[in-house]
């Protein structure tokens, strides 16, 4: 077989596999991970450790007030790393507005990366009836976003609890595990 002739198979075999491959929200991930039922394992291992200090950050909401993680000392923190155009947060949505309903002692703060102002703003108010939820956004990508470096954001959504002295308790990227622990840390929160 002549060399010329298997180089042009090679190529037409790696077209169609291109093609024929899944598309996901998420960049640079492993189909393999995509069908996986725990992505946690993969994501959630780089992601700030228990008893670090959470970087701290100043984030404009959607009317431009300025929020500074670090004003709050009082209680627990819920951040929520999302965007609108993101499937998985998408889908998580829903569940993250019964946990913010459901747990009214930590603050929650959704931080979302999208670009784009409207696409933000519908999402949330179509998302969050009633909860008590402080929305923030600096209408930048996800990776030019400096929480985001600061915070090991490689899948999204991301959740992490603090302490009111901006430790991480837990960091993941299952809406499910973070349900579960809130529940675990229902009475601690309370003192």
């Amino acid at each position: 077989m002549n060399t010329r002739y298997m180089k042009k198979m090679i190529s037409m075999a790696l077209l169609i596999a291109a093609m024929t491959m899944p598309a996901t929200a998420q960049q640079n991930v492993p189909t393999a991970v995509i069908d996986s039922t725990d992505v946690d394992a993969l994501y959630a291992q780089n992601l700030l450790k228990p008893g670090e200090k959470a970087p701290n950050f100043s984030l404009p909401d959607y009317q431009g007030k300025k929020y500074n993680l670090y004003q709050d000392t009082k209680t627990y923190k819920v951040i929520e790393f999302w965007a609108s155009w993101c499937p998985d947060c998408r889908r998580d949505l829903p569940k993250m507005n019964e946990i913010v309903n459901t747990y009214r002692t930590p603050h929650f703060y959704g931080i979302s990366f999208d670009t784009n102002s409207a696409a933000w703003q519908k999402c949330y108010s179509e998302t969050f009836k009633g909860g008590n939820i402080v929305e923030l956004c600096e209408l930048k990508k996800w990776k030019e976003s400096q929480v985001s470096k600061d915070y090991h954001i490689s899948w999204l959504p991301t959740y992490y609890i603090l302490t009111p002295d901006n430790k991480v308790e837990f960091a993941t990227v299952s809406i499910d595990k973070l349900a579960q622990k809130l529940e675990e840390l229902k009475s601690k929160m309370n003192e």
